[in-house]
């Protein structure tokens, strides 16, 4: 059964077509994706101005596609709204899947580091408390200096 489309008239009066499933042409868009995830969460426009930081106007721009947020903003708005900072710019993580490519010998290579790193840091604090030791025996043996 095909979808068929209805119109509706937006709040600024821009035309956009529905779905079957509810979503709007509007909803291709970052502030579409905004006002939809701001909405299922039971927020005012308001109350996540408020929570982001910023002007209520500033908001209502970015859900009606007139400017968008910096990326400060941006990541602000993702973690108030419990999204990826991706699915509000491109959308198409929705699934939850992403298509990182990943070169695994380069990962584990880097893991290694990481780790030899660790253990000479580990090391390092062991050299450093035993040489702050055996200067405090030494200023003591010389007439009872300490710093």
């Amino acid at each position: 059964m095909a979808k068929q489309a209805k119109n509706s008239e937006g709040a600024n009066g821009a035309r956009k077509a529905k779905n079957d499933n509810g979503l709007s042409g509007a909803d291709h868009t970052l502030g579409g994706r905004i006002q939809m995830v701001r909405e299922s969460r039971g927020l005012s426009a308001a109350q996540l101005a408020r929570r982001v930081g910023v002007l209520s106007k500033t908001l209502d721009n970015w859900e009606r596609d007139r400017s968008e947020p910096r990326a400060n903003k941006l990541q602000i708005l993702a973690g108030v709204l419990n999204v990826p900072p991706l699915w509000l710019l491109a959308g198409d993580t929705a699934t939850g899947e992403t298509n990182y490519d990943v070169d695994l010998d380069e990962t584990a290579d880097l893991a290694s580091k990481v780790e030899r790193l660790v253990k000479m840091q580990e090391r390092m604090s062991q050299l450093l408390f035993e040489v702050q030791s055996e200067i405090r025996r030494l200023q003591t043996e010389i007439g009872g200096e300490t710093p």
